[in-house]
């Protein structure tokens, strides 16, 4: 199920990640290395929170809105008062958004196989 989740919005994930990456950069006013050890973990984690973001627009719009705003909490840069305090909220947000559709479709695997 996850597996489709990527298959289905990578296209989408990976161009959201390379503008929302060159908007970090712009705000920043630094370019780091592409082929740093930040640069790379930065990337992967922002193109998994997209990709789970779109899907949650595809299939339930409010919560998909959600998770698009909750990925601007990460970069310290964007608030910068608030440095440190907002990630937890992001990770938290995609965390119970996995569990939800994670128990939805085990739920519905249970409920067909025992026919209630």
């Amino acid at each position: 199920m996850l597996k489709n989740i990527v298959k289905n919005n990578y296209m989408v994930g990976l161009l959201l990640t390379c503008a929302f990456m060159l908007f970090l950069t712009n705000i920043s006013n630094s370019l780091n290395s592409i082929f740093s050890y930040d640069f790379i973990f930065s990337f992967i984690m922002y193109f998994g929170f997209f990709i789970i973001a779109i899907h949650g627009l595809k299939k339930y719009r409010i919560i998909g809105i959600y998770l698009l705003i909750t990925i601007l909490f990460i970069p310290p840069n964007i608030f910068p008062e608030y440095r440190g305090l907002l990630f937890p909220v992001t990770y938290l947000s995609f965390i119970s958004y996995l569990g939800f559709i994670i128990s939805k479709q085990l739920f519905k695997k249970w409920k067909n196989e025992y026919e209630l």
